[in-house]
């Protein structure tokens, strides 16, 4: 997505005019439990004392960055290593009773309410705009909603966010009909840069030079077929995401942004259960955030 296109596709929200100049922003990619390797990067620049003045975040990004932005370091990997295993966290179970393969009442209710309770006081204190990405099936368009809390009704945009097709059920929010917003705008470097936030800080799940094949399950155009532009969504995915990844290098060559990725490969799937390699890919974000921790103050000047 353009810069261009990223202004077009907010347009309906009012986000225009509300950034000061020189702010800071933090984007966040997704990937599913790939995506604790955003969480060891995150913990790291949380305890060394790294803000920013906006974040936004997709999938996995988002439930990472509501962490971080509630000081709660470490919390995330905490029940990712005690309950990723577990059926009550996500399964065909869940999925053939509930809809949804990663179960919903357990992962954002029991979790975040009683078992790894989530701070939404420090959440709210911390007045950061949070701008979570989702996809409209409707439309097949990106649907950027920006929120201080994750508290009552705001818990679903989360959800949203990170509801993976075929394995989750539509989300119903602010009259939107929602998914994964990892199939719209994957990192949305392009949406916060237009915003205004010109120190742009970007967290990516994949390796240096990795790009994304065309992808379309066999069933996706019958299981979606009552929403045509967000198969076509889906089917132009990989080219999006692909120039994304292009306009991030180019803007880290021109020292525009500044890139935390993986320095290695590490084989850990989207819905992961093993615990060894869900904490191999968490200590390398914070491997990687430690080696580059002044590099990242000298960007943001601090």
């Amino acid at each position: 997505m353009t810069e261009s296109e990223a202004n077009a596709a907010f347009e309906g929200n009012d986000f225009s005019g509300e950034v000061k100049p020189g702010s800071t922003g933090l984007v966040l990619e997704g990937g599913g439990l790939r995506g604790i390797y955003t969480a060891g990067v995150l913990d790291v620049l949380g305890e060394n004392g790294v803000s920013f003045d906006g974040v936004v975040g997709v999938s996995a990004g988002a439930v990472h960055a509501v962490s971080f932005l509630a000081h709660q370091y470490g919390r995330n990997l905490r029940f990712y290593l005690a309950y990723s295993p577990s059926g009550k966290f996500m399964g065909v179970r869940s999925w053939l009773k509930t809809g949804d393969f990663i179960n919903y009442q357990f992962c954002y209710e029991e979790i975040p309410q009683h078992l790894v309770p989530f701070d939404f006081d420090a959440l709210e204190a911390s007045q950061v705009p949070l701008y979570l990405v989702c996809t409209d099936v409707e439309t097949g368009k990106p649907y950027y909603h920006r929120t201080r809390t994750i508290r009552g009704d705001q818990m679903q945009a989360l959800r949203a966010t990170a509801s993976l097709p075929i394995v989750s059920r539509i989300v119903e929010f602010n009259d939107h009909k929602l998914l994964d917003g990892g199939t719209s705008d994957s990192i949305p470097v392009s949406f916060l840069r237009s915003l205004g936030y010109t120190r742009t800080v970007v967290v990516v799940t994949q390796v240096a030079g990795y790009r994304k094949k065309r992808e379309m399950p066999p069933f996706f155009k019958w299981m979606y077929r009552k929403y045509p532009a967000y198969v076509e969504c889906m089917e132009t995915r990989y080219k999006r995401y692909n120039e994304t990844l292009d306009l991030i290098e180019s803007l880290e060559e021109s020292g525009e942004i500044f890139v935390f990725r993986p320095s290695r490969k590490v084989h850990i799937g989207r819905l992961e259960r093993d615990t060894t390699r869900i904490l191999e890919m968490y200590e390398l974000g914070r491997k990687d955030a430690r080696d580059r921790l002044e590099a990242l103050k000298s960007f943001l000047g601090t």
